[in-house]
């Protein structure tokens, strides 16, 4: 499955800042290496008339016995960020376009004594078997208003990418700071140093505690997804399906070893089958109307 279509008053922004990323990570070429730290490759783009440089991280996760949109899912989902990402507050959902494309408002936390920062931006996800792209863009939105307390930043690019490699899955973060208030330089050093080390940090989450659950695939409209690391729970909303409809959500036996409690709240009924390397995929049909599907560990 590519980019799923749609019409939302963002798709322009989304699709041209994913197009973006997608050029980024296909190669080197322009790239500046900078250093190499703890196995990830850090690399600089410099962009005419622009103050900052783009930066980007290269990191290889050994083995096969992950696909790039089970990577992916640690790299991107708000609930496995929150443990991987030590700067990252929180994260809400303004709206869902399609169950890969979403409008954000998120808070990252900033040093005593600045306010914390946050951004409204879009989610846009472009997954297939042998690569996952994900990029963020900053847009404006009357459903993500300035947050008393907090300065409002702009981040005009971000993103994933994850692809097979001779050696496993390699993973490419590419990103570059936009506005972000009055921060010192040398704090603005320090940050583009870290962000590129998400690489890193994605990896040795995976590789302790598996990944998400995630939407392989649906034919149902969905809504909201939330996933609580801690307590292990995940929640997805159906908001309506035909007959016939069905939503596929991967599990993972890393993050559920002794298998999965599935409870639905309306429409609906589920099954397990058997996915890629020992995982789980949970089936949800016979949906005829909205309901409420929650996964809790066994």
């Amino acid at each position: 499955m590519a980019i799923i279509e749609s019409n939302n008053r963002h798709a322009e922004a989304s699709r041209k800042n994913l197009a973006y990323v997608k050029e980024l990570s296909e190669s080197l070429d322009g790239w500046d290496f900078k250093s190499e730290n703890n196995g990830v490759k850090l690399y600089s783009k410099t962009v005419a008339g622009q103050p900052l440089p783009i930066v980007r991280g290269d990191a290889i996760l050994p083995g096969t016995e992950y696909t790039p949109a089970q990577v992916a899912s640690a790299a991107t989902t708000p609930g496995s960020r929150k443990i991987w990402d030590d700067n990252y507050d929180s994260v809400e959902v303004r709206e869902v376009y399609t169950f890969r494309e979403l409008l954000l408002w998120t808070k990252v936390k900033a040093p005593w004594p600045m306010s914390p920062r946050d951004t409204c931006t879009t989610i846009i996800r472009d997954i297939s078997d042998d690569a996952a792209y994900s990029s963020l863009v900053s847009v404006e939105d009357a459903a993500v208003p300035e947050v008393n307390g907090n300065v409002r930043v702009t981040l005009p690019l971000s993103g994933w990418k994850m692809a097979n490699c001779p050696e496993g899955i390699i993973l490419i973060n590419v990103s570059q700071i936009g506005s972000v208030g009055r921060v010192p330089k040398s704090l603005i050093a320090s940050v583009q140093q870290q962000i590129p080390m998400a690489t890193l940090k994605v990896i040795k989450y995976i590789q302790a505690h598996g990944y998400p659950p995630y939407i392989i695939d649906t034919t149902a409209t969905t809504g909201l997804e939330n996933f609580i690391h801690s307590d292990k729970k995940y929640t997805i909303e159906i908001k309506n399906g035909e007959v016939g409809s069905f939503v596929k959500i991967d599990i993972s036996k890393k993050l559920f070893p002794n298998g999965v409690n599935v409870s639905i709240d309306g429409s609906g009924t589920h099954k397990l089958e058997d996915g890629i390397n020992g995982n789980k995929v949970l089936v949800i049909e016979s949906i005829d109307g909205p309901a409420t599907v929650e996964v809790t560990h066994a």
